[in-house]
């Protein structure tokens, strides 16, 4: 099991590493070839920095592998190690408007160290285009615990994991398209699929974008590859194992 000193060695290999002129980066175009999507080469990096860290280090399944950093922030409340204590090794999480809410995070990076003062020294990529060390002191929301294999329990009184880790019963229908299935059933899985890291609007209706995550995440947990969200593919988007 991977420790905190191995995801903290390959992000500071990376210090200096910066976007191209047109945004794009490494850290993005991993993270489209991991999920089988596009998009994300130029998109905003700060979490996908700390997913290609991960990856590195052999430790993803324990740090998590996302875009949108509330969902990132969500995953490891639904586990059970979320607090608000820093720790060497945590992955840290900003609300930069000071609500210290997990719906409002918008920045994401890796504690180096904690400093008597109260500050933390953190290793956080997307901070002025690039990778870079920084020191906070404020906006900070809370911190995420990976399960390193040493060092890396949660604190005493974390927030409990919200009930619904099993997968809520089947609709009773086949989701497919085309013609497109909409409706509630759908939202819940396009809402659970982004909740994983996959990029997909809450719309309701399941069109070709769906259908094209539907497929890759099929692919992913070796289910069969027909594009149609039945019972075992549905069950697989709470239950399986994130990878």
């Amino acid at each position: 099991m991977p420790t905190a000193k191995d995801i903290l060695r390959i992000a500071r290999s990376q210090l200096g590493t910066s976007e191209r002129s047109d945004g794009w980066t490494k850290y993005g175009a991993a993270y489209e070839d991991r999920k089988h999507v596009r998009g994300f080469a130029r998109a905003a990096w700060c979490d996908m920095f700390v997913g290609w860290c991960a990856v590195q280090a052999g430790a993803l399944s324990i740090v998590g592998d996302f875009a949108y950093t509330p969902s990132h922030a969500q995953w490891f409340a639904d586990r059970g190690r979320w607090g608000h204590k820093p720790r060497v090794g945590a992955i840290i999480f900003f609300d930069w408007s000071g609500s210290h809410s997990r719906p409002a995070i918008d920045h994401v990076g890796i504690v180096e160290a904690v400093r008597a003062d109260g500050s933390v020294v953190t290793l956080e990529g997307n901070t002025d285009n690039a990778v870079r060390r920084r020191v906070r002191r404020s906006g900070i929301a809370g911190y995420g615990y990976p399960a390193y294999s040493t060092g890396s329990r949660p604190p005493s009184k974390p927030d409990k994991p919200k009930p619904g880790t099993a997968a809520p019963r089947w609709p009773g229908r086949y989701i497919t398209q085309p013609p497109a299935t909409s409706g509630n059933d759908v939202r819940t899985w396009q809402r659970q699929m982004r909740a994983r890291g996959w990029h997909l609007a809450v719309d309701g209706v399941y069109g070709p974008a769906s259908e094209k995550v539907a497929r890759a995440f099929q692919k992913e947990k070796r289910l069969q590859q027909d594009g149609v969200i039945g019972p075992a593919t549905w069950a697989a988007a709470w239950t399986a194992p994130l990878t």
